[in-house]
């Protein structure tokens, strides 16, 4: 099989609206986590430079997939608010962190959550 054609079958799967639809959404989904992320980190570090509370409030954000993981399939399909929960809860620390009033407990609560 030549390159271009190759090329044309990887491709294919973009000729539907539905599936760009769909990859444009998750593309900015996985950006805005990953942003979050970045940003939590990087604050929890800057109120703290601790490397311990920053690897403390890394882990207790992972303590809900740890928890989900199991009854994942049957949460995604009965339950679908997680990207408007993940919205939420970067609406908070973005409100939290620019009045001021952020502190190591909010971040690590919001990580929970």
């Amino acid at each position: 099989m030549e390159a271009s054609n190759k090329s044309q079958v990887m491709l294919r799967a973009f000729s539907s609206r539905n599936f760009r639809l769909y990859y444009t959404g998750q593309a900015i989904s996985l950006i805005g986590t990953s942003m979050t992320q970045v940003a939590t980190s990087w604050l929890v570090y800057r109120l703290t430079d601790s490397a311990w509370l920053l690897g403390l409030v890394g882990f207790a954000s992972q303590i809900p997939t740890l928890v989900l993981i199991p009854l994942g399939g049957i949460i995604a399909v009965r339950w679908n608010r997680h990207q408007i929960l993940g919205m939420l809860q970067s609406l908070a620390l973005t409100w939290l962190a620019l009045s001021g009033t952020i502190n190591i407990q909010c971040i690590a609560i919001l990580g929970v959550l």
